[in-house]
């Protein structure tokens, strides 16, 4: 069975595709959401909009999509979550789960434990 694992943070987005205990990546799209927030002091509208646009493509093609938010998203004050949660349900159909800093540290972790059991 595949997985697609979208994770959206400060720079962009990175989806990978998981087949049991292999993971392939499969793209990197950068979207400055950070540096954009710090002009306009909110997630600007075009990079909700890319971010959107690239969550509707993978729907048409696969079925079991993960989308975690880490950087900026996890800094997000409550309401601000809220909302971009609630967006991403209604424009998309899709549940976006924001990782809090100690979740997103444990995922760095673990893929520094990857690296260096792969040799990379």
């Amino acid at each position: 069975m595949q997985r697609i694992i979208v994770k959206v943070g400060s720079e962009g987005i990175d989806i990978n595709i998981c087949y049991g205990e292999k993971t392939e990546h499969i793209l990197t799209q950068k979207i400055a959401f950070e540096e954009n927030y710090k002009k306009e002091n909110k997630i600007a509208k075009a990079d909700m909009e890319k971010l959107l646009e690239r969550i509707k493509i993978l729907n048409v093609v696969y079925y079991d999509i993960h989308i975690y938010g880490t950087g900026i998203f996890a800094r997000f004050k409550k309401e601000e979550k809220n909302k971009l949660i609630k967006e991403i349900k209604e424009k998309t159909k899709r549940e976006i789960y924001i990782l809090n800093q100690e979740e997103e540290k444990q995922l760095e972790k673990e893929g520094i434990k990857y690296l260096i059991k792969n040799n990379k």
